[in-house]
């Protein structure tokens, strides 16, 4: 009876940690999706994230989140506008890829990118340079540099085999560093 009672405890042992590491969906492994947060939602924590690294005044974290809710909304128009036409292009079998075009128009296409990157840095940063003391400024140029490292070593990690990733064992946690 008490190898029974023991057998019984072992087993419901065994089920209880089986079924703890599986988590909320079921599959050991995956994490449960996260919600898309909202424009104005994306605008304040960073503005959050700023007004805490740079020490902010009020008037300050205001003027960033505005700045940040401008952007956002102009690059989420911008991608519902560029899904609208992948898929009008998919429809009508048209959809345009790097598989189907030349080297020129490839390289065409990338320096297109790289110079509306270009303006989107220079506008952000004579907009933090309207808006930040010079000190802020000076220490907010030092975190993007930082970021960018960050970013660039993941890249090259992924590239050499590696794990890489946001915030995964041994990495830098990615975008969720505090600092911007």
């Amino acid at each position: 009876m008490k190898s029974l009672k023991l057998f019984l405890v072992a087993v419901l042992a065994m089920v209880a940690t089986s079924v703890s590491a599986q988590g909320p969906q079921g599959q050991q492994g995956q994490r449960p999706q996260r919600q898309r947060m909202t424009v104005e939602q994306r605008a304040q924590m960073r503005a959050d994230r700023m007004a805490k690294s740079l020490e902010l005044n009020d008037e300050q974290k205001t003027k960033i989140y505005e700045y940040n809710l401008a952007v956002y909304k102009k690059q989420q128009a911008e991608h519902e506008e560029r899904m609208k036409a992948m898929r009008e292009g998919q429809q009508q079998g048209q959809r345009p890829d790097f598989r189907n075009m030349s080297e020129e128009q490839r390289a065409e296409f990338m320096k297109k990118m790289q110079e509306e990157r270009k303006l989107q840095e220079a506008a952000e940063e004579k907009a933090m340079k309207e808006i930040l003391t010079e000190k802020q400024f000076k220490k907010w140029q030092m975190q993007k540099k930082a970021q960018e490292q960050r970013m660039r070593q993941m890249m090259q990690q992924r590239a050499e085999g590696g794990q890489g990733g946001f915030g995964g064992p041994g990495g830098q946690g990615g975008f969720g560093g505090g600092e911007f």
